[in-house]
């Protein structure tokens, strides 16, 4: 869910939404104020130091259990004083006061992502108890940014995770075109991703192709990631582009021609290296492929949540869906 933030008085829209989810994922009374707290923090730091920008707040399932991210996005000046922003209770704002340092204590997990003169990145999970704290059996962080294009209700894009015993398989996918019939195949093929019994990226792409001929078929791409091998396999069919980076190289995972459910004259699976210091972006053509991580100071020891949010930011089209995938060793 994105919200923009262009006013002060948008604050409060932004905690109703944010505290309808925590109370839709049955969230304690505790952690819903929690969450209504941090939201009003962010959002009113939006408005009085960067004038406008977005909140993304997003459902999380880990181990079974269901928490909530809040990220609060601005292209503004950024924080010139970490240490200082980050005291418990300091505020230059007229907000209620509790500070980026409340925020940090209060969730589960907090990030400050904030560059002169580019912007800040604001990123906070809260869960009831303790229950988020754990991580999963796959070594892999994972995060994605994906939302419909402006005007529209559905998303055209989609996206996927599921472990298997050979890793981690994950999924991006964008309709054809936009709007519900889109939605309806990228939902499709969301489900497909749980249900098909296959673990390796080919097997499953030709699942979907069958599986999707009675929709308007998509652009799709899945990757497995092996961190006990120390292997990333990829098979990809249309414009969904992928690579696997690292401090001071890159490599782009190929992608052949087609659609998805419609037609598929070639598929492949490759496979790379993968280690400690790799990360995976996997997205859709709603986002330019112009990125460069190299761009952005201290990117590489972020959370895969604060580096979706910055490519969102920052290459978002503004003109299709847009689906932005990362992926980390934990």
């Amino acid at each position: 869910m994105l919200i923009e933030i262009t006013e002060r008085s948008q604050a409060g829209h932004a905690r109703r939404k944010a505290v309808a989810l925590a109370e839709s994922l049955q969230m304690d009374e505790t952690s819903c104020g929690q969450v209504a707290l941090a939201a009003t923090e962010i959002a009113t730091n939006l408005v009085k130091h960067a004038g406008r920008g977005h909140i993304l707040v997003q459902e999380l399932l880990r181990n079974g259990n269901s928490g909530l991210r809040i990220t609060g996005v601005d292209k503004g000046p950024g924080i010139s004083d970490v240490t200082k922003a980050l005291e418990d209770g300091h505020s230059t704002t007229s907000s209620m006061g509790a500070g980026l340092g409340a925020i940090r204590r209060l969730s589960h997990t907090f990030e400050l992502y904030t560059v002169p003169g580019a912007g800040t990145v604001v990123d906070a999970e809260f869960w009831s108890g303790n229950e988020g704290t754990a991580r999963d059996a796959s070594n892999i962080e994972i995060a994605c940014v994906s939302e419909p294009v402006r005007g529209e209700d559905q998303n055209g894009d989609g996206w996927g995770v599921r472990l298997s015993a050979e890793g981690v398989l994950l999924m991006v996918v964008d309709g054809l075109g936009h709007g519900p019939l889109a939605a309806e195949a990228a939902r499709a093929a969301e489900r497909i991703l749980t249900e098909t019994r296959w673990s390796s990226p080919e097997q499953i792409i030709q699942d979907m192709h069958l599986s999707l001929k009675k929709t308007r078929g998509a652009a799709q791409a899945v990757a497995k990631v092996d961190s006990v091998k120390g292997v990333i396999s990829f098979a990809g069919v249309g414009n969904i582009s992928a690579s696997v980076v690292e401090p001071g190289s890159s490599r782009c995972l190929a992608s052949h021609n087609g659609t998805v459910g419609q037609q598929m004259e070639r598929l492949q699976e490759f496979s790379c290296p993968w280690n400690k210091n790799s990360i995976l972006v996997m997205h859709s053509d709603g986002l330019a492929t112009r990125w460069d991580l190299e761009r952005y100071p201290g990117i590489w020891r972020k959370s895969p949540s604060v580096i979706a949010a910055v490519l969102h930011r920052d290459f978002c089209r503004e003109r299709d869906d847009v689906t932005v995938l990362v992926a980390k060793a934990a």
